[in-house]
C-alpha cells in the first residue's frame, strides 16, 4: 500500500510540474519583482459603466500599479486600484458614489473615527483612525461627484503625494 501511495504521488508531481502552472521558488518571497497590472484599461472599463466620475492618476516616480479589481462598498460597486511606494509601501485607492460618511462606515467592518483633517490641493482630507492596533488608518476626501478612499501601509507623506495626485488628475472619459 505504501508503494502505491508513493507511485501515485510521483506521478502526481511529475504530471502537475509538467504543465508548468506552478513554481517552487525557496527562500522568502520579500523585495521580489513587483507584477504591474494594466490599471488603465480596467479603470477605463469601469469609467464607462460607473454612475460617477472616476479618477485615476499618473503612478508617482518609483510607484508600480499592482491591483486593480471591482470591490463592494455598501453592496454598491467600486472600483479599486492599488500601488506599491517606491520604498516598498502599499496605498490602494477606492472609489464610489456613495455619502463619505456611509463610504467610510461601509468600507469594512472595522470602526474608525475621525482623527484630523488636512488640506490637500483646496480638497480637505479626512484621516480616520482606530484605536485597534490591526486596523489601517483611512483618508478620505469628498470629491463632490465622488468619494475616494485611501488605505494601505504606507508613509504619510506616500498618501499625501498620491491624495494630490488623484484630486488634480481629470475624470476618465465615460463614453
Amino acid at each position: 500500500m505504501i508503494l502505491s501511495l508513493l507511485v501515485v504521488v510521483v506521478l502526481m508531481v511529475v504530471s502537475v510540474g509538467a504543465t508548468g502552472l506552478c513554481s517552487y521558488e525557496p527562500g522568502t518571497p520579500e523585495n521580489g519583482p513587483v507584477r504591474e497590472v494594466d490599471a488603465r484599461t480596467f479603470m477605463g472599463m469601469e469609467a464607462r459603466a460607473a454612475s460617477f466620475p472616476l479618477r485615476l492618476p499618473e503612478s508617482p516616480e518609483g510607484w508600480t500599479t499592482n491591483s486593480a479589481r471591482r470591490s463592494q462598498v455598501e453592496q454598491t460597486p467600486s472600483p479599486v486600484v492599488g500601488w506599491v511606494t517606491a520604498e516598498g509601501g502599499f496605498i490602494q485607492l477606492t472609489q464610489t458614489s456613495l455619502p463619505l460618511a456611509d463610504a467610510v462606515r461601509g468600507i469594512d467592518s472595522h470602526r474608525r473615527d475621525l482623527d484630523r483633517t488636512i488640506d490637500v490641493a483646496g480638497y480637505q482630507v479626512e484621516v480616520y483612525h482606530s484605536e485597534e492596533s490591526d486596523v489601517r488608518d483611512l483618508w478620505a476626501v469628498d470629491m463632490g461627484d465622488a468619494r475616494l478612499l485611501f488605505g494601505g501601509a504606507s508613509r504619510e507623506e506616500d498618501f499625501l503625494t498620491i491624495i494630490e495626485a488623484t484630486v488634480t488628475s481629470e475624470p476618465l472619459p465615460s463614453s
